[in-house]
């Protein structure tokens, strides 16, 4: 994985100390099929990327997604040893908002350095540009509802009470998708977990927002996390906020790990900036782990009628006990 909090360093230190350059960039070291640039014009206060395009590219800017503060050109510059080259530029056009620009131009770029095949470009852009939309659509002053803090305490314990335990911290950062709208909250190897969380008194169930969520296909295991919450006003120790700064307590010394959680939380809507608005406690009061096989109760796409699809339902969870996992699940994955 890329340690892009270094190379933000990196160029932020040389931008202090030049009075010539404007732009100050750096390539990203990786073995992949578009050079990419990250880079700062100090003069505006605004982060950049650059994609090294070739010239049978079929990129159109204005079919690309769009949200306030990211403008999106096509530019022919010189960077590195590239002279006078067409390059697709991402540019943040609002100033001084770097904390969060690093981390969307960071994003877009460990995507790119992924591609395989340079006819997914369009496809992986339109992907990870939407993603962040979720951030940026919301108002400067808005929370997260009490069902997403939910769905995040869940996935958090999951990842620090398992995961953690299991993996170094950067791999588990990236073995949690959920925040890239994947069709499972985690993706291990060829493992997937789905994390759900329920806080009914009586007759508990929980939420399946898609007919994908459940589905195992292509998978070897997939697995349901179910976590029962209680909900508290008058605990302020166990806010999402203080989960979350419990976390970064947890890995301050791991510099990539650090800068993945901030990012994925970020594209969940998450504002650290608003953190004393959230107010709302939660405490686990039940764990429950299940696997998802043949006779689980679900929906799948192939037992849909055609033409019917975006299917959200409710699951009672005494009908998945004979499902219940009652080993370890550290042990399966």
């Amino acid at each position: 994985m890329i340690d892009y909090h270094k190379i933000w360093n990196s160029i932020n230190t040389e931008s202090q100390g030049s009075s010539v350059k404007t732009q100050i960039a750096r390539r990203i070291p990786s073995e992949n099929v578009f050079p990419v640039f990250l880079a700062t014009d100090f003069k505006k206060g605004v982060r950049l990327l650059y994609i090294k395009l070739d010239s049978e590219h079929n990129i159109v800017t204005e079919n690309l997604p769009r949200f306030r503060g990211l403008e999106i050109s096509l530019s022919v510059t010189s960077i590195g040893q590239f002279k006078n080259e067409e390059f697709l530029k991402f540019t943040q056009s609002i100033p001084n908002t770097d904390n969060i620009f690093e981390l969307v131009i960071s994003d877009i770029c460990d995507k790119i350095i992924q591609i395989q095949n340079k006819k997914n470009l369009n496809g992986v852009l339109t992907k990870v540009v939407n993603e962040w939309k979720i951030f940026f659509q919301k108002q400067e002053n808005e929370i997260l509802s009490i069902e997403s803090q939910k769905g995040l305490v869940g996935e958090l314990h999951f990842l620090i009470d398992y995961l953690f335990k299991k993996y170094s911290f950067s791999e588990s950062l990236f073995y949690w998708t959920g925040s890239e709208r994947t069709n499972h909250d985690f993706q291990i190897m060829n493992n997937a977990v789905e994390v759900k969380t329920t806080s009914s008194k009586q007759h508990k169930k929980f939420t399946v927002s898609s007919e994908r969520q459940l589905d195992s296909t292509g998978l070897e295991h997939l697995y349901l996390s179910l976590f029962a919450l209680n909900l508290h006003t008058n605990m302020p120790e166990r806010t999402l906020p203080a989960l979350i700064r419990e976390i970064y307590k947890q890995i301050q010394d791991d510099t990539i790990a650090k800068f993945q959680l901030q990012l994925k939380l970020a594209k969940y809507g998450y504002n650290e900036a608003l953190s004393e608005k959230y107010t709302v406690g939660f405490s686990i009061f039940d764990m429950k782990f299940f696997e998802i096989v043949e006779g689980f109760p679900r929906l799948l796409q192939n037992n849909l009628p055609n033409g019917v699809g975006d299917i959200k339902y409710s699951v009672i969870v005494s009908a998945c006990i004979p499902f219940e996992i009652k080993t370890e699940i550290l042990n399966k994955l």
